[in-house]
């Protein structure tokens, strides 16, 4: 086991050395900069005096001028650099300008010379030294890294000086946690310390405390979920269990019990696939991520209506379509508008259903039914899983109230809103907004 203390002390000292790395980088990177800059200076100098060697050669009044007076002419032209000197050498006499280079050894660390020989016509040999001094860059760096040198200490000691301090107060608050969550679970009474040295551990014990509030409210609705979808598979499995065993009992002799029985079968079979399907669609919305897509909404719509219309052949629907193209999940809007035009069909009362799509200030989709309808009462809780308003609802229609459920998953992943308008006995408009 690992002391927390150590760790700690251990990632201020990992901190601290990769903050030195990254200082030692940016001190030798900005010493490389300088160097280069200085082999910029050096090399424009060296360019000027290339061109005016170049000028030398193509002139043809050389043998009428003075040659003093012609070197001298150039180093009145060369560009003035802070700390870059150029010096002429010829005939044994050294030609420069002010600022004056220091007339003495030049060590490598101060200085960087460069020196050139021209041959030019009507002149005997040109000696050219192109000199950098480096005694501001090279003080410039050696501050930096004895600043950081000095800095690096500092931080060092008082690292150490605080860890100590404050590692007796982070022990006790971690003391009064280990007590605070000691045994706990989802049943037990939820106490917090009121008077804390730090109050980070205070806002964690809070965290901690509307964790555990949140974990029992899910686990509650696992539960709730769970024994909801138990419940409604035991209905299925019940009457395929009570067919099998009638058919094992007669059927087999008897055809018009088979025919009966693997009708019946079929239906829940059928049944149970829809129920299982959508638990699963429900059970992984959370983790559902929208591919979005620019796609035909019209297309999309007929597709889906086509589908419906061969599932349930004497359902009228009356679609009035538009061409529009949004970015959004098509796989998701199929099961959307599957499940939306299907739950009109089903409590329909077999009345014709209307379909408008639309362009407005935003694409507008409308499902209306002349249905059973939705009571006020129930209104608020259509979208809750499992829910059902037997009162309001055809008692004959096979439903696990879980379509809606994933309507409200689909329009959330989606960003669509929706409106519902109902009465009973007059039918359900349902109405999305893209």
């Amino acid at each position: 086991m690992k002391k927390i203390s150590k760790e700690l002390l251990k990632t201020y000292y990992w901190v601290i050395a990769l903050f030195a790395i990254f200082s030692i980088f940016i001190i030798v990177n900005f010493s490389v900069y300088l160097w280069k800059e200085n082999q910029n200076d050096i090399k424009v100098i060296e360019e000027f005096v290339e061109y005016q060697m170049s000028e030398l050669e193509n002139r043809e009044d050389l043998d009428y001028l003075s040659k003093e007076w012609i070197l001298k002419k150039i180093l009145d032209k060369s560009p003035k650099i802070r700390d870059v000197y150029l010096e002429i050498f010829y005939n044994g006499k050294k030609y420069t300008k002010p600022p004056y280079l220091p007339d003495k050894e030049h060590n490598f660390l101060d200085y960087y010379s460069v020196t050139k020989f021209y041959q030019i016509k009507g002149f005997d040999e040109i000696e050219v030294k192109i000199t950098r001094r480096n005694v501001r860059d090279r003080l410039l760096i050696l501050n930096a890294f004895t600043s950081f040198v000095f800095f690096l200490l500092f931080c060092l000691y008082v690292i150490i000086r605080i860890q100590k301090r404050f590692f007796d107060k982070f022990k006790n608050s971690l003391d009064n946690l280990k007590i605070f969550t000691q045994d706990y679970n989802l049943d037990s009474e939820i106490r917090i310390h009121s008077e804390e040295n730090f109050i980070e551990f205070s806002i964690l014990q809070k965290s901690f405390k509307n964790m555990l509030i949140r974990l029992k409210e899910q686990s509650q609705l696992q539960i709730d979920f769970v024994n909801n979808a138990s419940h409604e598979l035991k209905t299925p499995i019940f009457v395929i269990k009570g067919y099998i065993d009638m058919l094992n009992d007669w059927g087999k002799n008897d055809k018009e019990v088979l025919d009966e029985g693997l009708i019946v079968l079929k239906k829940e079979i059928q049944n149970m696939q829809e129920l299982t399907e959508k638990l699963l669609f429900l059970a992984k919305s959370k983790n559902l991520i929208a591919e979005k897509n620019n796609i035909n909404l019209d297309n999309v719509l007929k597709e889906v209506i086509d589908n419906l219309s061969f599932a349930y052949p004497k359902q009228k629907i009356n679609y009035i379509s538009s061409e529009i193209f949004i970015d959004s999940d098509i796989a998701l809007l199929k099961l959307l508008f599957k499940n939306l035009i299907e739950n009109a069909i089903k409590y329909g009362k077999d009345n014709p259903i209307n379909i408008e799509l639309k362009k407005e200030k935003k694409v507008k989709l409308i499902i209306e039914d002349f249905g059973v309808g939705i009571s006020e009462k129930a209104l608020p809780h259509i979208f809750e899983r499992f829910y059902r308003e037997d009162e309001a609802r055809n008692r004959e229609i096979k439903s696990y109230g879980l379509g809606l459920s994933i309507v409200k998953e689909i329009i959330s992943l989606l960003d669509i809103d929706i409106q519902v308008e109902s009465q009973l006995g007059k039918g359900t408009k349902i109405t999305l907004l893209f």
